[in-house]
């Protein structure tokens, strides 16, 4: 559904993925888990009556499979430029291994082989402080050594990937368990309250539609991530 003017998310099996759209042109920020690549192309041809080679830019948050599990497909389908933190980056080109203990690495490889993922190379590698598509990248390492968010100055939105959770009325952490760098992660989020957002969209639960900044003090000030 269309959240605000321009932006639309797509819940996939557990996982957000967003499709910003600028006049012709389509920016997809994540792509889901194997699979949701058909969901991604349908919406853009039914909804917005445009074509999957009008995604010119894919846009990774982290490199967790949930959330690149599609890409392969999705790049190959559209033929837009792959963009992830340079940190991440070798995750998506095969060099490195997913973090999730040795079930879930077991997990990911059926997966993969089940849906003919394979490895990408980005054609552009973010860095704190870059603009794409209107978006100013913000380096988030904690959940991942190279998670970024995204944000907007203009409509005060801020794409927050997995760093943020939105249940009961309150923001939260993805869990202690997923926070591998949980120092890094506290500067992390201590970092976003320099950033004037209403709007935050979250990788896995419902949107702040507004008072997004008043919910980032509260959690901000009772973050105790050991």
């Amino acid at each position: 559904m269309e959240i605000i003017h321009g932006i639309h998310e797509l819940r996939g099996r557990m996982v957000n993925c967003y499709l910003v759209v600028n006049n012709d042109e389509i920016m997809l920020i994540d792509t889901g888990l194997p699979g949701n690549s058909s969901k991604i192309i349908k919406y853009v041809e039914t909804i917005l009556k445009q074509s999957p080679h009008d995604i010119k830019t894919i846009i990774i948050t982290h490199n967790h499979f949930d959330h690149v599990g599609s890409l392969s497909k999705i790049k190959e389908i559209t033929g837009a430029k792959v963009a992830i933190h340079s940190a991440d980056a070798d995750y998506i080109r095969g060099k490195e291994k997913h973090v999730g203990g040795a079930f879930m690495n077991v997990i990911i490889k059926l997966l993969k082989a089940l849906y003919g993922t394979k490895p990408v190379e980005p054609e552009i590698l973010l860095k704190d402080g870059d603009l794409i598509g209107g978006y100013q990248v913000i380096h988030t390492p904690g959940h991942s050594p190279g998670s970024i968010c995204l944000y907007n100055p203009e409509n005060k939105v801020i794409f927050v990937g997995d760093n943020l959770q939105y249940t009961k009325g309150k923001l939260q952490s993805p869990g202690e368990r997923l926070i591998l760098e949980p120092e890094k992660y506290d500067a992390s989020m201590r970092k976003l309250l320099d950033i004037d957002f209403e709007i935050i969209l979250t990788g896995h639960t419902a949107p702040v539609l507004s008072g997004g900044k008043e919910l980032m003090k509260d959690f901000v000030k009772d973050l105790n991530i050991n």
